[in-house]
């Protein structure tokens, strides 16, 4: 008999409790009065981020995104309304700096949560330059704005592809990561980014993939028996992420994820949970793929925080060994960019 998707929950498929996520008394005190810009708003961690916030008291917000479909759905969410009347929800584009300067300038924002990205592999991949534009300048235009407009606090947030990167998502993001930490090495102390892996049926995942897949009778596609991946429940990802704000150590915040999980184990939990069961294909190790991630590069030293979940790195290292890559961020060198980021596609994989 076909079970509900009511049974595909993170600890049947994961096999892990979410860890508890309830903000303290001194939290709630630290985030009184601060107006949080959200970049990537209708995406699944933005929007859970959004939702957290518009539960608390005393604090202004602003949800911004591209997609005006994703802010429709969060505007749903919200108000049951979705009528674009809210002031709270904004269309913003990051790779337009004019548009990034009017945002920042109107709304005056003490915090930015900048959740806006490319994610997929693959995709990346065969287009680099589409990395470079979202990824690292779109995330460097918030960065200058946000300095010139005197922002006391930035939460990037990266992926665990970005510790010892081996594709164009990674090292993009990794370029992210320099860029933050080139601002905390100037002064801006409560700028960070935050590192963590997969998200737990979130848009575009895995999980989503092999849910479709197994529902429709459809072969399940496997790029190796060993592969492995670690994940987080979307609330626990949008959750640390506001925590991390409140931490001023570390050029880089790595959230504790638990054991990596065999998606080969996730692939029979789905299947168990959906009554279903599909034949596996194995398709190879993609591009630039890992069977498993890392979550500290070579050079970063884990150290621990005021949050038992959160572990901090600093990256003075690689910003000191990238300092020409640095200067073409800032200088927007597209080209020489492109040239090195282009170095990570068809690498053999690992």
């Amino acid at each position: 008999m076909n079970q509900s998707f009511n049974d595909i929950t993170f600890q049947s498929i994961i096999g892990r409790q979410p860890k508890p996520m309830v903000f303290d008394s001194s939290e709630i005190s630290n985030l009184q009065n601060e107006r949080i810009l959200v970049t990537g708003a209708g995406g699944s961690i933005g929007s859970q981020i959004v939702k957290l916030i518009a539960g608390l008291e005393g604090i202004s917000y602003l949800a911004t995104d591209r997609d005006e479909g994703s802010l429709h759905s969060l505007s749903l969410d919200l108000d049951s309304r979705a009528l674009f009347e809210s002031p709270q929800i904004s269309l913003l584009d990051i790779r337009d700096i004019q548009g990034v300067k009017n945002m920042i300038a109107t709304f005056k924002p003490t915090m930015v949560i900048h959740a806006a990205a490319l994610k997929h592999l693959n995709a990346l991949q065969k287009q680099p330059r589409e990395a470079i534009l979202t990824n690292v300048f779109g995330t460097a235009n918030l960065i200058d704005v946000s300095r010139t407009n005197g922002v006391e606090k930035f939460v990037n947030i990266s992926t665990d592809k970005a510790a010892e990167p081996r594709n164009v998502l990674g090292y993009s993001k990794k370029l992210a990561e320099l860029y933050v930490a080139k601002s905390r090495l100037e002064g801006f102390k409560n700028y960070t980014s935050c590192r963590f892996g997969n998200v737990f049926n979130s848009r575009g995942s895995v999980i989503e993939t092999f849910i479709y897949q197994i529902s429709n009778n459809k072969p399940i596609t496997l790029t190796h028996p060993e592969i492995e991946r670690y994940f987080m429940s979307v609330e626990e990802a949008a959750y640390l992420t506001i925590k991390s704000a409140l931490i001023n150590s570390g050029d880089v915040h790595i959230f504790d994820m638990g054991q990596p999980v065999a998606l080969n184990a996730i692939i029979e939990n789905l299947q168990k949970s959906l009554g279903r069961r599909s034949s596996i294909i194995i398709t190879g190790l993609r591009d630039g793929e890992k069977l498993s991630e890392d979550l500290f590069g070579k050079e970063e030293k884990a150290k621990s925080t005021s949050e038992i979940r959160i572990q901090s790195a600093n990256l003075e290292f690689e910003l000191s060994e990238n300092s020409k890559v640095i200067e073409q961020i800032m200088n927007r060198d597209e080209i020489q960019l492109l040239e090195k980021l282009s170095r990570y596609t068809n690498l053999k994989t690992i």
